[in-house]
């Protein structure tokens, strides 16, 4: 169990580095394409040794009850989850990097940024936390967590740092959207249309999502449908 939570540790404290001035001091250094590539197979190899801590950690006594509703209640939002995703991963996107020209276009807000600026984080996000509801012992809360809260907490931290890079646009796209999932649409401050989402990505998502949920048992040993 402690290398699964040193792995966890380090994987949130590697990501960290994009918001702290040792990014700064890196690119001055060796250059920004030098600096992505290094942070790259840094932080895949980090979450490797997560991946691998997570399978090698025993399994402990359940931490807290689940059961079928919330199963069933997952299974909805984890197809939220992959078509928040899908669509993010295939929509120019303003939060990624290089992506800030997306802001110059006419409503930028519209689309899966009705539901939420940070569409692919809070995809991860989502996926994290339900695997932190269904899988109640230390390993699971330890491994799904650490990404839970690098999902989640990492799409704030970028956000704060997109507000001070690029000003007036990104205010402008913050006040038509919302951090948190619907919450712009509840508050009438964006409005809903599906014909500005990316086609392929929902009907990717969708895919995914039906592929995971019958396979589920096969590949995991555990189904999300057991009841």
């Amino acid at each position: 169990m402690l290398n699964l939570m040193v792995a966890a540790a380090m994987f949130l404290v590697i990501h960290l580095v994009p918001s702290s001035p040792l990014r700064a001091w890196a690119v001055e250094r060796i250059g920004a394409p030098a600096y992505m590539a290094a942070f790259g197979v840094v932080s895949l190899s980090i979450l490797v040794w997560l991946v691998m801590a997570f399978g090698a950690a025993p399994v402990s006594s359940p931490l807290y009850v689940t059961g079928a509703p919330l199963r069933l209640l997952s299974a909805f939002v984890m197809l939220v989850a992959f078509i928040l995703l899908a669509v993010g991963v295939t929509s120019p996107n303003p939060s990624m990097p290089g992506g800030e020209g997306v802001l110059e276009r006419a409503e930028p807000w519209r689309g899966v940024f009705s539901i939420t600026r940070h569409p692919v984080m809070w995809g991860i996000g989502l996926w994290a936390l339900v695997h932190v509801l269904n899988r109640p012992d230390l390993s699971g809360l330890i491994f799904f967590g650490a990404l839970a809260l690098l999902s989640i907490g990492g799409a704030k931290i970028q956000e704060n740092r997109k507000r001070t890079e690029l000003g007036q646009a990104w205010s402008a796209f913050a006040a038509r959207t919302s951090f948190v999932p619907f919450v712009a649409l509840a508050r009438g401050r964006a409005q809903f249309d599906l014909s500005d989402f990316s086609l392929w990505g929902v009907i990717g998502g969708g895919v995914v999502w039906a592929i995971v949920l019958s396979q589920h048992a096969l590949i995991f040993g555990v189904s999300p449908l057991s009841f």
